[in-house]
């Protein structure tokens, strides 16, 4: 089923930011709506609210029971944040009023949303469509590109001007999970995704796949371990 783009057209497709090396950095993959292991990950690495900066690569939402406590706490925290498709299902069925898109939604961990106000999933929606769908990350002397997913082909400096194409590459894409291979990251170092369920994180040429949360808890990676990592792929 094709979901419209109407709705998350104003989301930017990419933000370029650059972080102090002395700040620790940490990548969290998807969230799945568990509140009680992402705040496990985050005690397992010691993370520190107010000197630690996190990244989050979309999905934040369904299947567990706390997406709205989730995505208070992700503001609370000033994280960052990179859009899923879980979020663009939300988008598109609250603020597009797509009614595919909600049934698809329904159907894979949406049904929370039935028991929260319309004027506060609007509120999250207003907040959502202002995060990007990738975010270039200048840090340690690397250049990092972080979205939910990404095609086996993807040039992080000039990526396409239809916002369908984007939304389909950086939410959607599994091709190059499934077929693996050793492309090439155009205008980054490297890249880091969820989206592709996988036991371990797993490189694949220069894009590191971290998304374990059906396998029990979301990796969450210090961004200088994975640059210390990369040197060795």
């Amino acid at each position: 089923m094709k979901i419209s783009t109407k709705a998350i057209l104003p989301a930017p497709t990419v933000r370029h930011i650059s972080l102090p090396d002395s700040q620790r950095v940490f990548v969290i993959g998807d969230l799945d709506g568990h509140l009680k292991r992402f705040k496990e990950s985050m005690d397992m690495v010691g993370f520190q609210p107010n000197k630690d900066k996190l990244i989050c690569l979309g999905d934040i939402i369904d299947r567990g029971n706390d997406s709205l406590a989730i995505l208070g706490l992700l503001r609370d925290l000033d994280a960052l944040v990179v859009l899923g498709n879980h979020e663009h299902l939300m988008i598109e069925s609250i603020m597009g009023r797509d009614e595919g898109a909600k049934g698809l939604w329904n159907k894979n961990g949406g049904q929370w949303h039935k028991l929260i106000s319309e004027e506060l999933l609007i509120a999250h929606c207003q907040w959502l469509i202002k995060q990007p769908l990738s975010l270039v990350v200048d840090y340690r002397g690397h250049r990092i590109g972080l979205s939910h997913t990404r095609p086996p082909v993807w040039d992080w400096e000039n990526p396409p001007t239809n916002k369908s194409k984007v939304v389909a590459a950086l939410l959607w894409d599994r091709e190059l999970y499934n077929k693996g291979g050793s492309l090439k990251n155009y205008g980054v170092d490297f890249s880091i995704h969820g989206h592709n369920s996988t036991q371990i994180p797993v490189w694949i040429g220069s894009s590191y796949h971290i998304d374990t949360s059906f396998y029990g808890r979301p990796t969450m990676v210090e961004l200088s371990v994975a640059i210390e990592k990369f040197g060795f792929i």
